[in-house]
């Protein structure tokens, strides 16, 4: 019996050992050669030969869009423990397309567990567009087939969404670094966000089980002024969209123009109890100097961690030159009934710009059709320059409007003279 159970864990327990070169194959990786066509060729073949993919260091161009907007196109469907990397950022998979696109679609439509994206550089380094360009994107399915995705090690910069998934139940996203060389010119200028990392739930499915550790992320890494660019602003924010059950810890972001991480409630299954955990991460707001909103008139809001996501800890952050701290925001979901936060232990400091930045709180809750129940904020430490003579109203430290049920005890408020 002890031999069968051994013969059984070798057949389906051993990690994935055949590897294509996708230049033994044929790229070129010369930055010169667009190498669309054969890399989709070897990532046909891996998945026929259930193989890892690995780019060595050079720079592939792909530029080759297909009729649905997508340049590199790999089926994990059936897959298991497949391993797509390269070398760190001298593997880097470059594009120029300015329509809309997805530089790497990733597709699951049956189970296919531990998937792993890692060190490759996706660049786009197209100027302004009136299209989405997002570089790399998991599509999954409600049924949610794809399990264990974790992408690491990579950097990317230039797109309007460089990370974008649903459908997925245990997404992994550690130690990558973010971009935007152009700012908001690497995206639309509309009202649709422009972020880093987008989590989708909808129809076509949700994500669950997500973990966004130890990333860094630069809404603006260029070096021209502000008013040379066509958007005049840096991107909005890092990360954006719903999960069931997520982690962001560790995480580094500065220069965004709107929300450093927007959560938003969960819309797929309302009912859901699991647990939303915002902690230790530093956020810089401050935004570049000269930034403005596209008409030339002063942009002067930003903000750090907006969780309209319930049943969330934020808990050990550091956000500095804020104009909205902490921001939970009923008023845009009228029949979301938020509940169930724990705010504590964050340290705030508020932007002492008066000029450039409009303050408005360190920590904001407001209901909408239903109060917020069920909140808590207790032990924060609050750096301000408006003395603070009653911690309910005074809207530079702590500011409620219709909650239930909620308990404001143990904050300190520090004066910056």
């Amino acid at each position: 019996m002890q031999a069968i159970l051994s013969l059984l864990f070798s057949l389906f327990f051993v990690p994935n050992t055949v590897t294509i070169n996708v230049k033994t194959l044929g790229a070129k990786g010369d930055g010169v050669t667009d190498d669309t066509q054969v890399i989709n060729a070897a990532l046909a073949m891996a998945q026929t030969k259930q193989a890892n993919v690995y780019f060595p260091a050079g720079t592939y161009v792909c530029n080759q869009v297909d009729v649905n907007g997508k340049l590199l196109y790999y089926t994990a469907s059936g897959q298991q423990n497949i391993s797509i990397f390269g070398d760190g950022p001298t593997s880097k998979i470059t594009t120029k397309v300015s329509i809309r696109s997805q530089l790497f679609y990733i597709i699951c439509y049956k189970p296919s567990s531990g998937l792993s994206v890692k060190n490759i550089s996706f660049e786009n380094t197209h100027g302004l567009t009136t299209y989405t360009s997002q570089a790399l994107f998991f599509q999954g399915t409600l049924a949610q087939e794809l399990t264990n995705v974790t992408v690491s090690g990579c950097t990317f910069n230039g797109f309007s969404t460089a990370l974008g998934g649903q459908g997925i139940y245990g997404f992994t996203i550690n130690g990558n670094t973010f971009g935007a060389p152009h700012g908001h010119d690497d995206a639309m200028n509309n009202s649709q966000p422009a972020v880093f990392c987008w989590l989708f739930d909808n129809e076509n499915g949700y994500c669950k089980d997500v973990k966004v550790t130890n990333n860094t992320a630069n809404g603006y890494t260029g070096t021209a002024p502000m008013s040379t660019l066509v958007t005049h602003r840096p991107m909005d924010g890092f990360l954006y969209g719903t999960a069931y059950g997520i982690t962001v810890t560790g995480n580094t972001t500065k220069n965004f123009s709107e929300e450093h991480y927007g959560l938003q409630p969960k819309s797929t299954i309302p009912s859901d109890t699991s647990r939303a955990l915002v902690e230790n991460n530093y956020l810089d707001c401050s935004m570049p100097a000269g930034t403005a909103n596209s008409d030339g008139s002063p942009h002067n809001s930003n903000y750090g961690i907006r969780c309209d996501i319930s049943d969330a800890t934020i808990t050990k952050n550091t956000i500095i030159n804020y104009t909205y701290g902490i921001l939970i925001r009923a008023v845009e979901y009228p029949n979301t009934h938020l509940r169930n936060y724990l705010v504590t232990a964050n340290e705030l400091h508020e932007a002492t710009d008066t000029v450039n930045y409009k303050v408005s709180g360190a920590i904001s809750v407001t209901g909408g059709n239903y109060p917020v129940s069920d909140m808590r904020i207790t032990g924060n430490t609050i750096y301000t320059t408006t003395p603070d003579t009653d911690k309910t109203k005074t809207p530079h430290t702590v500011k409620l409007n219709n909650l239930q049920r909620g308990q404001v005890t143990g904050n300190t408020v520090n004066i910056i003279h």
